[in-house]
């Protein structure tokens, strides 16, 4: 696991980097040391690909996860590289239900690579639940465009009353990030919900509050391929411990080693101490 706290993300220096509106003060690409991860981004993002994981097998005890485990990397994989397209075209702060997606779905692989299949019974009976929820909304709604029947063929199809009801607070992204993330990912997660939902967050950024002068976009300066680098290897860390045997053992452990002496040359710059950086497992 990435040490994010330290990095570009994490923590105090996370929210320099990314969250200016937290009063730490407007910041914006420049050629600085923080360029050093757009290749480590470049890299990382072509490691998972139908042709590197040709004849790729899932470990015993993740056979039946292994679609979960690609859709939800190919979420994080996705969402961060939409984020960098938005903020090249000017919308970084209308990526913020993009970034809290991408942190779920971190947070879901970090799961996944601990339990396995052990996971099955909780995200079936999730599934249920939520299906449930939209039946019935449909229902008082009274739309005709979806089928009753075949909605609660769906949902009778998870058996989520024959599934271990045992780790139903795991449904909670709050206890997944507790049980398998790191301290400060609840950090990232709060402020981007702040700025998704309708709050002052996502507000007052359309608003010179020196003037009180409205504005017709945001003047926040969010460069996302710090955020994307981060969440990217966190995904591949998390999805190789669902093959066998794990891909990309020389690649990986190399880019998050130029990860961490870049978020270092980082710090250093920015007046900061060098990082604790764990040891490197699984590799």
């Amino acid at each position: 696991m990435l040490a994010r706290e330290s990095g570009p993300a994490g923590g105090k220096e996370r929210a320099e980097r990314h969250f200016p509106h937290l009063g730490f003060g407007e910041t914006e690409h420049v050629a600085d040391a923080r360029s050093g991860y757009e290749p480590i981004l470049t890299e990382a993002l072509a490691l998972y690909s139908h042709d590197r994981l040709s004849g790729q097998r899932f470990r015993e005890g993740w056979k039946g996860v292994g679609h979960l485990a690609h859709g939800w990397y190919l979420r994080c994989h996705r969402g961060a590289k939409a984020v960098v397209i938005l903020d090249d075209a000017g919308f970084a702060e209308e990526a913020s239900p993009l970034r809290r997606s991408v942190i779920e779905h971190v947070v879901a692989l970090q799961w996944l690579a601990v339990e396995g299949e052990r996971i099955l019974d909780t995200v079936a009976r999730a599934h249920a639940d939520s299906s449930q929820r939209v039946r019935d909304a449909v229902e008082t709604a009274g739309w005709t465009s979806i089928s009753l029947g075949e909605a609660d063929e769906a949902i009778a199809s998870a058996a989520a009353d024959e599934r271990d009801p045992a780790n139903d607070y795991l449904q909670k992204f709050a206890a997944r990030a507790r049980q398998y993330g790191d301290a400060h990912t609840m950090v990232e997660y709060l402020i981007e919900c702040g700025r998704s939902h309708p709050s002052y967050e996502s507000a007052i950024c359309y608003t010179d509050l020196s003037d009180e002068t409205f504005l017709d976009e945001s003047t926040r300066r969010l460069w996302q391929v710090p955020f994307a680098t981060t969440h990217v290897l966190e995904a591949l860390e998390a999805v190789r411990e669902a093959f066998d045997p794990r891909p990309w053992a020389v690649e990986l452990r190399r880019l998050i080693e130029q990860f961490r002496d870049v978020t270092d040359a980082v710090r250093e710059q920015d007046g900061l101490p060098p990082a604790e950086w764990p040891p490197l497992h699984n590799f």
